[in-house]
C-alpha cells in the first residue's frame, strides 16, 4: 500500500534546465512544475550546479550499471 504524502511535502518535476538569465548570476536555472501546474524557478551558481551534475551522474551509474 502506497504511503499517503505528507501535507508538509510537495513534489515537483523538472520541466527545464537552462542558463540563468539574471546578469548577476553565473549558472543555471531549473524550472520545476508541480502536479497543479504551479512553477518554481531555482537558480544555481555554476559550482553548485556542478555538484548536482556529479550526483546525478553517480545516481544514473548506479541504476544503469558499469
Amino acid at each position: 500500500m502506497a504511503e499517503k504524502p505528507s501535507k508538509d511535502s510537495h513534489e515537483f518535476m523538472v520541466a527545464a534546465v537552462e542558463p540563468a538569465r539574471d546578469d548577476m548570476l553565473d549558472g543555471v536555472a531549473l524550472t520545476l512544475v508541480d502536479a497543479r501546474g504551479g512553477r518554481v524557478r531555482l537558480h544555481m551558481h555554476t559550482d553548485i550546479a556542478e555538484v548536482l551534475r556529479e550526483r546525478i551522474s553517480a545516481a544514473l551509474s548506479k541504476t544503469t550499471g558499469p
